[in-house]
């Protein structure tokens, strides 16, 4: 668990096999990683945290870039005296997943971009940007209940209202300017890095649901045939918050991943 004195919000837990680390999307926190750390747990030593501006975590500048953000996670791995990581990014996790690969390459050994976003159209970066505006004017609420249709099928919305009620009060209660700042960032810097992709020298999955309207397959394949080595993975049927709507196919898309990473001769001494 956290120590008091150290600012980020994380829960450090599970077995000796190579460190993981999850990074929730916009507007959520490390809480949406229930089923992966329950799967993951029982071998990897998995450690979660809040984003900058997100549940137990400081807000960050308000010019803060996804530098910032990847900036935070190197300094939770200072601070739980982690070298080498392999991250797992979700939605704008992805993003700073991302951008840590580009920042720290040596502190990574492998990357997870789940449901993440590449290469938008202008339409569709502009249809973002005009979300960001919504918050900006009426606060973190403002467009939870429509995110929360394109993130989930009917059928979950319907069989579990008490988590979708919970998300709902949950999205409202984010801090505004931490929430802004990094919905801001989700609408602006799906290219990130582009130009600079092919650095990227760790084993890399890059996953999304067939039916994530924001965070294509068309996107995910794109983005995989940038980064060397990459593959590209896509779930039937699933929407944007696959790893809460189906934890079973997503847990076993990670662990297929980690276990051949965490296989491998350099990997598994790193773990000892």
């Amino acid at each position: 668990m956290r120590a008091d004195t150290f600012p980020t919000a994380y829960e450090d837990t599970g077995g000796n096999k190579p460190p993981v680390i999850l990074i929730h999307g916009v507007g959520l926190s490390q809480a949406m990683w229930i089923a992966q750390k329950t799967a993951l747990a029982q071998d990897y030593r998995v450690i979660t945290l809040d984003m900058l501006g997100h549940g137990g975590s400081p807000a960050p500048a308000t010019d803060a870039g996804l530098d910032d953000y990847a900036d935070q996670v190197a300094g939770l791995m200072d601070h739980l005296a982690v070298d080498k990581a392999i991250l797992i990014g979700f939605s704008m996790g992805a993003l700073v997943a991302r951008a840590f690969a580009l920042r720290f390459p040596a502190r990574l050994s492998g990357l997870v971009l789940l449901n993440g976003v590449f290469n938008r159209s202008e339409a569709v970066r502009a249809t973002i940007l005009g979300r960001v505006d919504e918050v900006r004017l009426a606060g973190p609420a403002a467009n939870s209940d429509a995110a929360i249709e394109r993130w989930f099928t009917p059928e979950f919305r319907a069989a579990q209202p008490g988590y979708i009620a919970d998300l709902r009060a949950h999205m409202a209660g984010n801090d505004h300017h931490g929430y802004l700042t990094s919905y801001g960032l989700f609408a602006s810097q799906d290219n990130f890095g582009a130009d600079r992709l092919g650095e990227i020298a760790v084993p890399t999955l890059v996953a999304t649901g067939e039916f994530d309207v924001g965070s294509t397959p068309e996107m995910t394949r794109e983005l995989a045939a940038r980064i060397p080595g990459a593959k590209a993975e896509v779930i039937a049927d699933a929407r944007h918050m696959m790893p809460v709507e189906m934890p079973e196919e997503t847990n076993a898309l990670l662990l297929g991943f980690l276990d051949t990473i965490a296989q491998s001769p350099i990997t598994a001494g790193e773990a000892s």
